[in-house]
């Protein structure tokens, strides 16, 4: 299995399809103290990431606003904002324009793809009038959003399941990114042992977290605890000999490529 350091989009894969280790992958500081990132992928340009958080007791974000969807995993610990308490477990959605200050108590690590640059308070008046990683051009005078809601919170193991477009596939969706710029989709997956997805192809990026089990992407293997970046215009399968539990952030449905017609891997 690749266990390869991550580096800014575009990333130099090796692949259409890689493979990270999140036990293998360096961790980097995020700039607060305490808190630390896996970089999978990375655009500051264009505000988009995908990796791994891991915050340290007492480790603070400090306020921001999401001028993008971000959509996240809770793989253990909790984290608090004015909101409400996130734990183990859980989705958490921060919709565009939501603005909070997480906090962490215990030890906690998260996985999750940001679709929007972050806005930090500017030093000279402490409105959110800054964009972050530098670039100041968003123009941003006031708070805008004040009263609207910082967090959705899913109790993924409650969410009901749909059967997939295979045997062998149960789904739950997550969120869907209608009316945002990357229209997305987050989902989990279960793919039962011997599940085989035929050949497809992507028409957008799309990200994998396996959460459980092991799958096999093209002739890639990852498991538990491997991220999986597949860029767009991928043809692949996916397959799992004895079974995985799969987070997905596809950015368009796939095109099958046996000639069946068939519903969306991903939930399109």
């Amino acid at each position: 299995m690749p266990q390869t350091t991550p580096t800014h989009l575009p990333n130099r894969k090796p692949s259409p399809v890689t493979v990270y280790d999140m036990a293998a992958t360096d961790w980097v500081s995020s700039g607060p103290s305490g808190i630390w990132q896996q970089n999978i992928r990375n655009d500051p340009s264009a505000g988009r990431w995908f990796g791994g958080v891991r915050f340290e007791p007492l480790s603070r974000s400090g306020i921001h606003r999401h001028l993008g969807p971000a959509a996240s995993f809770m793989l253990s610990g909790s984290l608090v904002d004015h909101a409400t308490r996130m734990q183990g477990g859980q989705a958490v959605i921060n919709l565009t324009g939501a603005v909070h200050d997480v906090i962490c108590y215990d030890a906690s690590l998260v996985v999750a793809r940001v679709d929007g640059a972050v806005l930090y308070p500017s030093p000279e008046n402490g409105v959110l009038g800054e964009l972050g990683l530098g670039a100041a051009e968003a123009g941003e005078k006031y708070d805008t959003t004040v009263g609207e809601p910082a967090d959705l919170l899913i109790d993924v193991e409650t969410m009901p399941e749909t059967r997939g477009p295979v045997p062998g596939v149960t789904r739950r969706m997550l969120f869907d990114y209608v009316g945002e710029v990357h229209y997305a989709r987050y989902s989990h997956l279960v793919l039962a042992p011997g599940t085989q997805v035929p050949a497809h192809r992507t028409t957008g990026m799309t990200d994998l977290f396996v959460l459980a089990g092991e799958i096999r992407a093209g002739d890639i293997a990852a498991g538990s605890g491997c991220y999986v970046v597949i860029d767009a215009d991928t043809e692949l399968t996916l397959a799992t000999s004895y079974g995985a539990r799969l987070l997905a952030w596809a950015d368009g449905p796939v095109h099958w490529l046996d000639g069946v017609k068939r519903a969306d891997l991903y939930g399109h």
